[in-house]
């Protein structure tokens, strides 16, 4: 079965409708978090994933988004390659996402926090 690539108000359909449709997210960990993600997916970074799919089921839908729709792509080509064939690619990936997202910034503000060494 080809990759389908699908856009946002689909991808949410997928979501509401099959319980057991397997959402990942490639992009890195600090795009997830600072950037914001689809409450319900699971961070699996591009470089992690010849490493980590073995955690998906095969024989479920398996939906793939990024930032902009590149390494989404490519992560549905290696799933494809692994035996996987329900594959769905989010066209334009995360940058054309409407929906809810979560995000945490707390580490992000904390890092531009001022540095004040007397403690005032």
């Amino acid at each position: 079965m080809p990759i389908t690539h699908i856009n946002p108000d689909q991808l949410k359909c997928m979501l509401a409708e099959n319980p057991k449709l397997q959402l990942i997210d490639v992009r890195t960990p600090e795009e997830y978090e600072y950037l914001g993600h689809i409450p319900q997916a699971r961070l699996i970074p591009l470089h992690e994933l010849p490493y980590a799919f073995r955690v998906l089921n095969p024989d479920d839908d398996v939906a793939v988004t990024c930032q902009h729709g590149v390494r989404s792509m490519d992560a549905c080509f290696f799933l494809q390659a692994q035996g996987f064939d329900k594959l769905y690619n989010l066209q334009e990936g995360m940058s054309t996402w409407d929906g809810e997202i979560e995000r945490d910034i707390s580490n992000f503000e904390k890092a531009f926090q001022p540095h004040n060494p007397q403690g005032e």
